[in-house]
C-alpha cells in the first residue's frame, strides 16, 4: 500500500460521519415534518398517524448505518496510514465540509464566508 492509499477511506469516513449528523438532526427536529412529507408523498404505503413514526424510524436506522460506514472506513483508514494524525486531520476536514455543505442544502442553514474562516459573528 502507498502512504496515500488512507486518504479514500478517511474522506469516505468523514463524509459519512456528517451525514449521520443529518439523519439524526432529522431524527430529532421539528423539520422531520417537512422530510415526513416528502417520503409519504413518494411512499404512499403507510397509514398517515404511523407515517411520522416510520420517517423517525428509517432516520434512526440510517443514524446506526451511517456511524457503522464511519467507523469501518475510519478503521480501514488508520491501518492504511502511516500516523493516526493524518487521518484524523483528513476525516475531520471533510467531516466539517461536509456538515457545512448538508447542512445548507438540507435545513437551509446559513453558509457565510465568515463561519468557514472560523470568525464570530458577535450574536448569540
Amino acid at each position: 500500500m502507498t502512504s496515500s492509499s488512507f486518504i479514500p477511506f478517511a474522506i469516505i469516513s468523514g463524509f459519512f460521519a456528517a451525514l449521520s449528523s443529518v439523519f439524526a438532526k432529522l431524527f430529532s427536529d421539528e423539520r422531520t415534518e417537512l422530510f415526513h412529507t416528502y417520503v409519504l408523498g413518494q411512499l404512499n404505503l403507510v397509514p398517515e398517524k404511523t407515517s411520522l413514526i416510520v420517517t423517525r424510524s428509517i432516520c434512526f436506522a440510517l443514524i446506526f448505518a451511517c456511524n457503522s460506514i464511519m467507523w469501518t472506513t475510519f478503521t480501514k483508514a488508520l491501518n492504511a496510514a502511516p500516523s493516526s494524525v493524518q487521518v484524523s486531520i483528513v476525516n475531520g476536514a471533510v467531516n466539517f465540509s461536509a456538515s457545512a455543505i448538508l447542512g445548507y442544502l438540507v435545513f437551509n442553514e446559513p453558509l457565510a464566508l465568515r463561519w468557514w474562516i472560523g470568525a464570530k459573528t458577535g450574536r448569540a
